[in-house]
């Protein structure tokens, strides 16, 4: 997998690569200095995590259908800008300006993965995409007294990122890598609303971080395999 995406051999390996470890050495660097106040270094190195991977979709273009490749450029990009809102932590609004661009973000990703999806087509695929379904609405039963004004927007959130996870599951050419990644993202997300409408979280931080970015990087490589094979 990891050959087919970044040993094309058109002259770009190097860069893909490169774009890759930044990525990851940015990433670790952002979960050692997490707990430390906001500054424009936790912020940048948050916001680069995802944002390094954008280009990688774009650099492939000639590999594959270029529509697809966009689209999951786009949702690193918002995926990006969600964590460039949430890193900010001197405006309340920030935080729905975050919920938006992450909302956007599994809205693309929905895009990239409905016309290749065919269903789960195993008893094993089939059981995780019904425990994704009731962990979902048991994650809202459970919020929903405290959500108050922030109830539909949370609400509408939930079941966006629903869909994005279950598509991933019913994508079996992937399996289980690509599913993985999505119950992951969706894992992070939760973590981080039952943090803040119900209460503090042990480990909030390094659970929150470890498992969004290595969600979001096991759902890119399979899709990259997939949409340059």
């Amino acid at each position: 997998m990891i050959a087919n995406i970044f040993m094309v051999g058109d002259g770009l390996d190097w860069l893909r690569i490169a774009l890759a470890l930044a990525s990851l050495a940015a990433a670790i660097a952002y979960q050692l200095i997490e707990r430390q106040p906001p500054s424009a270094l936790r912020t940048g190195l948050k916001t680069a995590s995802i944002g390094l991977l954008v280009p990688l979709p774009l650099l492939v273009l000639g590999q594959g259908p270029a529509l697809p490749l966009l689209l999951l450029a786009a949702a690193f990009l918002f995926s990006s800008a969600g964590d460039l809102f949430l890193a900010m932590k001197g405006d309340k609004r920030n935080f729905m300006r975050g919920l938006g661009a992450f909302l956007v973000s599994h809205l693309f990703y929905i895009a990239v993965m409905a016309p290749i999806a065919t269903g789960p087509d195993t008893l094993a695929l089939k059981s995780v995409s019904l425990a994704v379904g009731l962990a979902a609405l048991a994650v809202y039963w459970s919020l929903a007294s405290r959500l108050g004004s922030m109830k539909l927007p949370v609400g509408a959130y939930l079941a966006v990122i629903l869909v994005m996870v279950l598509t991933a599951l019913a994508i079996p050419e992937a399996a289980p890598i690509l599913g993985l990644g999505a119950i992951l993202f969706m894992f992070s997300d939760s973590i981080i609303a039952l943090d803040k409408f119900r209460g503090p979280i042990p480990y909030r931080g390094i659970l929150v971080w470890t498992t969004y970015y290595g969600g979001q990087v096991l759902m890119a490589l399979p899709l990259l395999m997939l949409l340059t094979k």
